[in-house]
């Protein structure tokens, strides 16, 4: 249960592995030379036309026109969500009736030297993360799926500081795990 903040440049690859599997977390990012341009997932889920993300999806920034920020070259769970917001430590106290940090407290702290504060965190892509819809519109957490070595590779469009967390929500089935994170170029 940690986070991980890091720049990759334009044409660069990064791939996340869910080591042992069933293990969610958020991505967020930002246009590393304007930090005001960030991962929009509301613009993504329009311009895709979808909630989840696969291969062949673009990830969107939050500006006006809006730019492609990622795309995703490939992955193997199959369910990258972009609906939920990060957790944090008021979520896993009133749900789950735990006190400690969320995910939203651990980005903000592997953020802190590029002084962003976590008023400003953007909504993340939700990595490895099953969300159900059901046909009234209300949705919920589904069973966590992926399997030890699942991933997701993606390539930056442009220059971007990228953040990483493993969630702290409790999880059904085992303890939290982490996640491998590798960037090429």
């Amino acid at each position: 249960m940690s986070a991980v903040a890091f720049t990759v440049a334009a044409g660069g690859r990064l791939r996340i592995e869910d080591c042992a599997g069933g293990q969610p977390g958020d991505l967020i990012a930002f246009n590393l030379h304007d930090l005001e341009e960030t991962f929009g997932q509301a613009r993504t889920r329009v311009e895709e036309r979808n909630c989840r993300v696969t291969a062949g999806s673009r990830l969107w920034t939050s500006a006006l026109p809006p730019r492609v920020m990622f795309t995703v070259l490939e992955e193997t769970a199959g369910i990258h969500d972009l609906l939920y917001l990060p957790c944090c430590r008021y979520a896993l106290e009133t749900r789950f009736g735990v006190s400690r940090d969320g995910c939203h407290e651990q980005l903000a702290r592997a953020l802190a030297p590029w002084n962003i504060p976590s008023t400003r965190l953007p909504a993340p892509l939700n990595l490895f993360f099953t969300v159900l819809i059901e046909p009234s519109g209300r949705i919920g957490i589904g069973e966590q799926t992926s399997r030890p070595g699942d991933s997701i590779t993606i390539r930056a469009e442009m220059d971007c500081l990228v953040a990483v967390a493993a969630c702290s929500a409790p999880r059904v089935k085992g303890e939290n795990t982490g996640y491998r994170v590798e960037i090429e170029g």
